[in-house]
């Protein structure tokens, strides 16, 4: 019986460790600092608890992490880094921490965003309401009205991947400004570079819609075909298109062109 005791003392002093853990967030921020020089700094709500920390740099947003910086004082409640060396503004970064209980960690991977996102967050219950549409227009035209999923999916490619404006003016009603007032490219809701660098494929109708991709090198010379696309939700491998750069896609609906646009694979080593 004491046996059980213990083990049941154990198991909740770990899940309101991890509870505690949970409510608390170590908060880091990645800001290009001009020159190719990056600015990462953070926020440690832990105090004295943090007894490591590393900040690590990567290519790919998931693997290949190095460690390029460790501070004397890891305890502080905040502190920055300027790495000068990556000679480059569009690598990954995390930070990872270790606990004085002997519990580390991995913060979120971020990276410089070239875009501006003045967006308010969109509320809960707007988030789980299947009818609500987010309508995206510029001063004269509407681009394109998502569900929340796919709003999501295309302010992340605005934020990441051009140096374009959202701004929010209701819930609702989203308004973008391009870049020097030069439309070079939109952002497709349907197939594009995800957080990760993996090109994602989101059709929310595709088990009750016939579609069936094309896809074509920065020469539109084509690459390879998908016949029929039977999942909503679609991710395709970095090496299935065995480099970075820009790609092209031809979207069909019944054997019409939904869509023809194209994404961007950043540079992986």
């Amino acid at each position: 019986m004491k046996k059980i005791y213990i083990l049941l003392f154990v198991f909740i002093a770990f899940n309101a460790a991890n509870s505690l853990h949970a409510q608390n967030k170590f908060l880091v921020t990645v800001a290009d600092a001009g020159n190719t020089k990056v600015r990462v700094a953070w926020t440690n709500p832990y105090g004295d608890s943090v007894v490591q920390l590393n900040v690590q740099r990567s290519w790919d947003s998931v693997k290949n992490y190095k460690t390029i910086f460790s501070p004397l004082s890891p305890e502080l409640p905040e502190n920055g880094y300027i790495d000068e060396s990556a000679g480059y503004n569009g690598m990954y970064y995390r930070v990872f921490y270790v606990l004085a209980n002997g519990s580390y960690f991995f913060t979120k991977a971020k990276k410089v965003k070239t875009g501006s996102d003045f967006t308010d967050d969109i509320s809960e219950e707007n988030k789980a309401d299947r009818n609500f549409l987010v309508t995206v227009h510029d001063d004269d035209t509407v681009i394109a009205q998502f569900n929340y999923d796919q709003y999501k999916h295309f302010r992340d490619s605005i934020v990441n991947y051009t140096k374009d404006t959202l701004y929010s003016l209701t819930d609702a009603d989203i308004l973008i400004r391009y870049y020097a007032n030069n439309i070079n490219w939109m952002p497709s809701p349907h197939v594009f570079t995800n957080a990760d660098g993996y090109v994602q494929i989101s059709l929310a109708d595709a088990l009750q819609k016939n579609y069936r991709l094309r896809f074509f090198d920065e020469f539109h010379k084509p690459l390879f075909s998908i016949q029929h696309v039977a999942q909503p939700m679609l991710l395709l491998d970095k090496t299935d298109f065995m480099r970075s750069g820009w790609f092209y896609f031809e979207l069909y609906e019944d054997n019409k062109v939904k869509e023809r646009n194209k994404f961007y694979i950043p540079k992986d080593f």
